[in-house]
């Protein structure tokens, strides 16, 4: 039996697609870490 404890399920902020902590592209905005799938909806997302 296996069980599932405190797993965070994460999501690309500015796409929805869904990411792991080993495989998300991060950054920090305003001194929070924030998860995206690739630069680009990183940088998608700063530009709000």
């Amino acid at each position: 039996m296996k069980l599932r404890m405190n797993v965070k399920e994460l999501r690309c902020e500015t796409c929805g697609v869904p990411v792991t902590e080993d495989t998300a592209y991060t950054r920090s905005i305003n001194g929070e870490t924030h998860y995206f799938c690739c630069s680009h909806c990183a940088d998608r997302y700063e530009g709000k």
